[in-house]
């Protein structure tokens, strides 16, 4: 089993490696997708920088640290900003980011996320967007809650694998994600719950998802009422899982 997972490491380290030393990442072909849940992403900024004052944080999966640095501005907020990616190529990106823009608190490293080298109790937050799918979450689970301080917060906003168009989708188009990521089911927030004490879980991602098919001129009329819809379908216990993202919010 070890080999096994050591040969999954290896296979997202090279996937995110080649796309990182791209010119142009694939994927920037989904932004328009990923605008129909932007207000769930935007609840993940404001959560991340109200709890990143004054405080010594973790990102999770740090890319080239462009979300951190550059979108958030987290060095101006917290004592100290870590980042972590299984990408040498995207951490080397994401230094080169801060030492131009003079973020002397932030530090960003190559390691894996389900064997952190960090000593116990050493954050306040932990956060990540798109990470804990590529990741085993028992390891992963294990890892975050040992790494943060009592009463620390970790938070993602993460991909959810029930809806059966959107796996349609995941199958027809496999050159853009790797080969070992699992979107998440609802039996996974059920696990959460065995690490932290609180799991509160948002869903993104519905009605919304539609604005993406229309025209420009209507496309964001579709997407505030679709937005509007998901805001009470996505409270239904059975139709919630059926949502593109759910933002996790997790306490130790």
């Amino acid at each position: 089993m070890h080999g096994e997972r050591d040969e999954i490491v290896n296979r997202e380290r090279e996937f995110h490696n080649l796309r990182f030393s791209q010119e142009e990442d694939p994927r920037e072909s989904l932004d328009k997708w990923y605008r129909t849940i932007r207000h769930g992403a935007k609840r993940q900024d404001e959560e991340i920088k109200r709890l990143s004052k004054n405080a010594d944080v973790l990102e999770y999966g740090c890319s080239d640290g462009g979300w951190s640095l550059h979108s958030l501005h987290l060095p101006d907020l917290c004592r100290s900003l870590t980042g972590i990616d299984i990408s040498e190529v995207a951490v080397n990106k994401a230094n080169e980011r801060a030492r131009t823009l003079g973020n002397m608190n932030a530090t960003f490293l190559a390691m894996n996320a389900e064997a952190m080298s960090f000593e116990d109790n050493k954050f306040d937050l932990v956060y990540g967007r798109g990470i804990i799918h590529h990741l085993d979450l028992d390891r992963c689970f294990s890892e975050v809650v040992r790494v943060l301080k009592p009463n620390g917060v970790a938070s993602f906003y993460e991909p959810m694998g029930h809806n059966p168009l959107l796996n349609a989708y995941r199958r027809r188009t496999p050159l853009i994600r790797t080969a070992d990521e699992h979107p998440l089911l609802v039996s996974d927030f059920a696990l959460a719950r065995r690490y932290f004490r609180d799991v509160q879980v948002e869903y993104f991602g519905l009605c919304s998802v539609g604005s993406a098919l229309m025209p420009r001129s209507i496309s964001e009329t579709v997407y505030t009422i679709g937005k509007a819809v998901d805001s009470v379908v996505l409270t239904l216990p059975f139709v919630k899982r059926f949502a593109w993202y759910a933002l996790l919010t997790l306490r130790a």
